[in-house]
Protein backbone atom coordinates (compact mmCIF):
# COMPACT_ATOMS: atom_id res chain seq x y z
CA UNK A 1 0.00 0.00 0.00
CA UNK A 2 1.50 3.60 -0.98
CA UNK A 3 1.11 6.21 1.77
CA UNK A 4 0.31 9.76 1.21
CA UNK A 5 3.52 10.99 2.30
CA UNK A 6 4.99 9.29 -0.27
CA UNK A 7 2.63 10.28 -2.55
CA UNK A 8 3.34 13.81 -1.43
CA UNK A 9 6.84 13.74 -2.11
CA UNK A 10 6.55 11.88 -5.66
CA UNK A 11 4.13 14.70 -6.63
CA UNK A 12 6.84 17.63 -5.02
CA UNK A 13 9.20 16.21 -7.04
CA UNK A 14 7.44 16.70 -9.94
CA UNK A 15 6.43 20.14 -9.27
CA UNK A 16 10.23 21.21 -10.41
CA UNK A 17 9.82 20.01 -13.70
CA UNK A 18 10.19 22.74 -16.66
CA UNK A 19 7.03 22.92 -18.15
CA UNK A 20 3.41 21.68 -18.53
CA UNK A 21 4.28 19.10 -21.01
CA UNK A 22 6.67 17.29 -18.82
CA UNK A 23 4.45 17.38 -15.97
CA UNK A 24 1.51 15.99 -17.42
CA UNK A 25 3.95 12.84 -19.02
CA UNK A 26 5.73 12.40 -15.38
CA UNK A 27 2.30 12.19 -13.34
CA UNK A 28 1.38 9.43 -16.33
CA UNK A 29 4.49 7.54 -15.14
CA UNK A 30 4.03 8.02 -11.31
CA UNK A 31 0.88 5.73 -11.36
CA UNK A 32 3.44 3.11 -12.79
CA UNK A 33 6.32 4.00 -10.53
CA UNK A 34 4.16 3.77 -6.95
CA UNK A 35 1.29 1.30 -7.87
CA UNK A 36 1.71 -2.43 -9.23
CA UNK A 37 0.18 -0.61 -13.13
CA UNK A 38 1.83 -1.24 -16.11
CA UNK A 39 -0.55 0.94 -18.19
CA UNK A 40 -1.97 4.51 -17.96
CA UNK A 41 -4.08 6.64 -19.95
CA UNK A 42 -4.22 10.47 -19.28
CA UNK A 43 -7.74 12.20 -20.59
CA UNK A 44 -8.82 15.97 -20.28
CA UNK A 45 -12.26 16.96 -19.17
CA UNK A 46 -14.22 20.12 -19.65
CA UNK A 47 -17.47 20.44 -18.14
CA UNK A 48 -18.36 22.69 -21.13
CA UNK A 49 -19.95 19.89 -22.99
CA UNK A 50 -18.98 17.25 -20.53
CA UNK A 51 -16.21 16.10 -23.43
CA UNK A 52 -12.79 13.55 -22.35
CA UNK A 53 -10.50 13.62 -24.79
CA UNK A 54 -7.03 12.16 -24.95
CA UNK A 55 -3.36 12.80 -24.11
CA UNK A 56 -1.04 10.37 -23.87
CA UNK A 57 -0.53 6.69 -22.77
CA UNK A 58 2.25 5.05 -21.17
CA UNK A 59 3.08 1.46 -21.08
CA UNK A 60 6.24 -0.75 -21.23
CA UNK A 61 6.47 0.05 -24.51
CA UNK A 62 6.79 3.64 -24.63
CA UNK A 63 4.52 6.95 -24.63
CA UNK A 64 2.14 7.54 -27.64
CA UNK A 65 -0.81 10.33 -27.70
CA UNK A 66 -4.07 9.70 -28.24
CA UNK A 67 -5.65 13.19 -28.93
CA UNK A 68 -8.12 11.37 -31.45
CA UNK A 69 -9.68 9.69 -28.28
CA UNK A 70 -12.52 11.33 -28.11
CA UNK A 71 -16.10 11.48 -26.28
CA UNK A 72 -18.77 12.51 -24.05
CA UNK A 73 -19.14 11.80 -20.35
CA UNK A 74 -22.77 10.19 -21.03
CA UNK A 75 -21.32 7.16 -22.74
CA UNK A 76 -18.60 6.38 -20.62
CA UNK A 77 -21.00 5.47 -17.11
CA UNK A 78 -18.09 4.58 -14.76
CA UNK A 79 -15.69 7.82 -15.87
CA UNK A 80 -19.25 9.66 -14.96
CA UNK A 81 -19.35 8.18 -11.72
CA UNK A 82 -15.40 8.69 -10.45
CA UNK A 83 -15.71 12.71 -12.51
CA UNK A 84 -19.50 13.19 -9.60
CA UNK A 85 -17.84 11.76 -6.64
CA UNK A 86 -14.06 12.88 -7.48
CA UNK A 87 -13.08 9.39 -6.53
CA UNK A 88 -11.26 6.59 -8.40
CA UNK A 89 -13.41 3.59 -9.09
CA UNK A 90 -12.56 -0.09 -10.15
CA UNK A 91 -14.44 -1.62 -13.17
CA UNK A 92 -14.03 -5.17 -13.34
CA UNK A 93 -13.65 -7.01 -16.76
CA UNK A 94 -16.77 -8.89 -16.71
CA UNK A 95 -18.35 -5.48 -16.26
CA UNK A 96 -16.52 -3.36 -18.98
CA UNK A 97 -18.78 -4.62 -21.40
CA UNK A 98 -21.76 -3.90 -19.92
CA UNK A 99 -21.01 -0.23 -19.39
CA UNK A 100 -18.62 0.38 -22.77
CA UNK A 101 -19.20 -2.03 -25.01
CA UNK A 102 -16.37 -3.46 -27.35
CA UNK A 103 -15.45 0.48 -28.28
CA UNK A 104 -12.36 0.35 -25.29
CA UNK A 105 -11.61 -3.11 -24.78
CA UNK A 106 -7.83 -4.03 -24.51
CA UNK A 107 -7.09 -6.43 -27.33
CA UNK A 108 -5.12 -8.80 -25.09
CA UNK A 109 -8.43 -9.30 -22.86
CA UNK A 110 -7.58 -7.69 -19.58
CA UNK A 111 -9.89 -5.50 -19.26
CA UNK A 112 -10.04 -4.62 -15.24
CA UNK A 113 -9.34 -1.31 -15.19
CA UNK A 114 -9.25 1.68 -12.28
CA UNK A 115 -10.92 5.49 -13.37
CA UNK A 116 -8.45 7.96 -11.09
CA UNK A 117 -10.03 11.75 -11.42
CA UNK A 118 -7.48 14.23 -11.06
CA UNK A 119 -9.06 16.94 -9.33
CA UNK A 120 -9.01 19.93 -6.77
CA UNK A 121 -11.14 21.67 -4.84
CA UNK A 122 -14.59 20.69 -6.39
CA UNK A 123 -13.11 20.95 -10.17
CA UNK A 124 -12.18 17.63 -12.04
CA UNK A 125 -9.77 18.75 -14.99
CA UNK A 126 -8.82 15.51 -15.98
CA UNK A 127 -9.06 11.58 -15.30
CA UNK A 128 -6.35 8.38 -15.59
CA UNK A 129 -7.55 5.01 -16.91
CA UNK A 130 -5.37 2.52 -15.54
CA UNK A 131 -4.72 -1.20 -16.45
CA UNK A 132 -2.09 -4.39 -17.24
CA UNK A 133 -2.11 -4.45 -13.54
CA UNK A 134 -1.38 -7.27 -11.25
CA UNK A 135 -4.54 -9.76 -10.36
CA UNK A 136 -3.74 -10.19 -6.46
CA UNK A 137 -3.68 -6.82 -5.94
CA UNK A 138 -6.37 -5.17 -3.43
CA UNK A 139 -9.04 -3.62 -5.43
CA UNK A 140 -10.81 -2.12 -1.56
CA UNK A 141 -11.34 0.67 -0.53
CA UNK A 142 -7.72 1.45 0.99
CA UNK A 143 -6.05 1.41 -2.34
CA UNK A 144 -8.91 3.41 -3.99
CA UNK A 145 -7.95 5.92 -1.46
CA UNK A 146 -4.72 5.88 -2.07
CA UNK A 147 -5.51 6.08 -6.07
CA UNK A 148 -7.99 9.34 -4.92
CA UNK A 149 -5.09 10.91 -2.97
CA UNK A 150 -2.97 10.87 -6.42
CA UNK A 151 -5.27 12.38 -8.37
CA UNK A 152 -6.17 15.12 -6.16
CA UNK A 153 -2.12 15.79 -5.31
CA UNK A 154 -1.98 16.25 -9.43
CA UNK A 155 -4.98 18.07 -9.51
CA UNK A 156 -3.09 20.42 -6.64
CA UNK A 157 0.48 20.45 -9.01
CA UNK A 158 -1.30 21.46 -12.30
CA UNK A 159 -3.81 24.18 -10.44
CA UNK A 160 -0.62 25.82 -9.05
CA UNK A 161 0.79 26.89 -12.65
CA UNK A 162 -2.88 28.46 -13.13
CA UNK A 163 -1.22 31.60 -13.75
CA UNK A 164 1.14 29.79 -16.77
CA UNK A 165 2.81 31.82 -18.75
CA UNK A 166 0.94 34.01 -21.81
CA UNK A 167 0.15 32.02 -24.52
CA UNK A 168 0.54 33.68 -28.06
CA UNK A 169 -1.04 37.50 -28.17
CA UNK A 170 -3.26 36.08 -24.76
CA UNK A 171 -1.72 37.80 -21.52
CA UNK A 172 -1.15 35.60 -18.58
CA UNK A 173 -4.69 37.20 -17.23
CA UNK A 174 -6.55 36.05 -20.00
CA UNK A 175 -4.76 32.63 -19.98
CA UNK A 176 -5.59 31.88 -16.58
CA UNK A 177 -9.31 32.94 -17.18
CA UNK A 178 -9.59 30.64 -19.92
CA UNK A 179 -8.52 27.48 -17.98
CA UNK A 180 -10.44 28.59 -15.09
CA UNK A 181 -13.22 28.24 -17.18
CA UNK A 182 -12.36 25.26 -18.76
CA UNK A 183 -12.11 24.05 -15.17
CA UNK A 184 -15.99 24.76 -14.63
CA UNK A 185 -15.26 28.08 -12.95
CA UNK A 186 -18.22 30.65 -12.68
CA UNK A 187 -17.16 34.33 -12.68
CA UNK A 188 -17.86 35.06 -9.60
CA UNK A 189 -15.69 31.99 -8.22
CA UNK A 190 -12.90 33.13 -10.91
CA UNK A 191 -13.11 36.59 -9.27
CA UNK A 192 -12.67 35.95 -5.86
CA UNK A 193 -9.80 33.47 -6.58
CA UNK A 194 -8.46 35.89 -8.56
CA UNK A 195 -8.75 38.58 -6.25
CA UNK A 196 -10.00 40.70 -8.73
CA UNK A 197 -13.66 42.37 -10.06
CA UNK A 198 -16.06 40.57 -11.81
CA UNK A 199 -16.06 43.34 -14.50
CA UNK A 200 -12.52 42.50 -14.60
CA UNK A 201 -13.47 39.04 -15.25
CA UNK A 202 -15.61 39.47 -17.58
CA UNK A 203 -13.27 42.09 -19.57
CA UNK A 204 -10.41 39.18 -19.63
CA UNK A 205 -12.55 36.85 -21.31
CA UNK A 206 -13.93 39.38 -23.74
CA UNK A 207 -10.23 39.99 -24.32
CA UNK A 208 -9.43 36.93 -24.71
CA UNK A 209 -12.47 35.84 -27.17
CA UNK A 210 -11.51 38.85 -29.35
CA UNK A 211 -7.54 38.15 -29.66
CA UNK A 212 -8.32 34.09 -30.33
CA UNK A 213 -11.27 35.74 -33.05
CA UNK A 214 -13.39 33.05 -31.72
CA UNK A 215 -17.61 33.44 -31.07
CA UNK A 216 -17.60 32.73 -27.70
CA UNK A 217 -15.93 31.44 -24.48
CA UNK A 218 -16.93 28.03 -25.16
CA UNK A 219 -15.29 28.33 -28.45
CA UNK A 220 -11.75 30.05 -27.29
CA UNK A 221 -11.77 27.38 -24.45
CA UNK A 222 -12.40 24.28 -27.24
CA UNK A 223 -9.45 26.21 -28.97
CA UNK A 224 -6.82 26.18 -26.55
CA UNK A 225 -7.44 22.66 -25.65
CA UNK A 226 -7.45 21.02 -28.63
CA UNK A 227 -4.14 22.60 -28.99
CA UNK A 228 -3.18 21.30 -25.59
CA UNK A 229 -1.96 24.98 -23.71
CA UNK A 230 -4.54 24.32 -21.20
CA UNK A 231 -5.44 21.31 -19.37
Amino acid sequence: MVNELTINEYICNIDKAVNTDEKLRLITIGLIDLFPIEEVHLFRYSPLGHIVEGIIKINPSGLDYIGHVRDHLTNLPPIEDAIRTRKAVFVSGEKHFEFYGSKYSNPNGKNDHFIVPITFSSNVVGYFGCREFNKNINCGDHYLSSLTHYGKMCGKLLQSNKDGQSIGSLSKRETEVLQRISWGESITEMANSMEISEYTVKDYIKSAIKKLEAKNRVEAVAELLRKGLIS
